[in-house]
């Protein structure tokens, strides 16, 4: 079973989602579609700017246009929104996480790649690229790098903290939960298209060597997976007043004082 699939099951199985909730997929392709179907979720929309490689049969899902980074859907219109591997080819990764967090109602699943230290040495070794090239050089210069166009994309890669600051900055109102999962990846069929030597023989002697590696430090793989349970509960200095959130003034004055303020 494949990570993504993984994280799926999992939140199946911690009740944290379920077959029946309405699904969103952005940046979504063929794999997307496999995942959902092994899991028989039955109410799947599956977006991206353009087919993923020419692939239109999503039935029994729907498939529509979006772009990840300005969504046409409402607050909340979704259950659950997933991306697997796409944040990376937005222009801003966090913009895209943003709407995900903005269109969905209990949160948000991703499979991105983790900024690990196993990582950035091997780019400083020139044994990994910080831009996605092999996937252009695939559609023959046409796509598949930043927002599916010719130019390749710069990787962007996550940590804990930051998925943290961006989800409490964008949603501050609210405490929120949120769940880390780590994998390992190799890219073989990738990285044997590389006319460097070097590059080809390293990466079939990480297959050997970095599974062991990870067992040992799960957080320095390359797949990186998280969930986002978001608007938990309302933050203490706050309150609904009307159905409005509005600051609590009562909470304000018990922890501050404001005649001690100086300019």
């Amino acid at each position: 079973m494949e990570f993504y699939q993984k994280l799926i099951l999992e939140m199946l199985k911690t009740k944290m989602i379920f077959r029946e909730d309405n699904i969103l997929i952005v940046a979504g392709g063929q794999k997307d579609k496999e995942a959902f179907l092994e899991h028989r979720f039955v109410n799947v929309t599956i977006s991206n700017l353009q087919p993923h490689k020419g692939f239109k049969e999503y039935d029994p899902y729907k498939w529509c246009r979006e772009d990840l980074e300005k969504l046409s859907f409402k607050n909340e219109e979704f259950d659950w929104v997933f991306v697997h591997a796409g944040l990376h080819h937005c222009a801003s990764p966090h913009v895209g996480l943003c709407e995900m967090l903005r269109v969905s109602k209990k949160g948000v699943g991703v499979v991105e790649s983790r900024d690990s230290y196993v990582d950035m040495l091997a780019n400083k070794l020139g044994l990994t690229s910080s831009y996605e090239i092999e996937p252009c050089v695939l559609s023959n210069g046409l796509s598949g790098g930043l927002r599916n166009t010719h130019i390749p994309n710069f990787i962007y890669k996550w940590t804990e903290r930051e998925v943290k600051k961006t989800t409490n900055t964008f949603l501050p109102q609210f405490k929120h939960k949120f769940h880390f999962f780590y994998g390992l990846n190799i890219p073989i069929a990738r990285l044997s298209i590389s006319k460097n030597v070097i590059m080809r023989i390293s990466a079939r002697l990480a297959k050997l060597i970095l599974p062991i590696f990870i067992f040992f430090f799960k957080r320095q793989g390359n797949l990186f997976g998280f969930v986002i349970q978001k608007n938990i509960t309302l933050q203490p200095w706050l309150k609904i007043v009307n159905n409005e959130i509005k600051f609590d003034m009562n909470y304000g004055l018990k922890n501050y004082n404001p005649d001690k303020y100086q300019n």
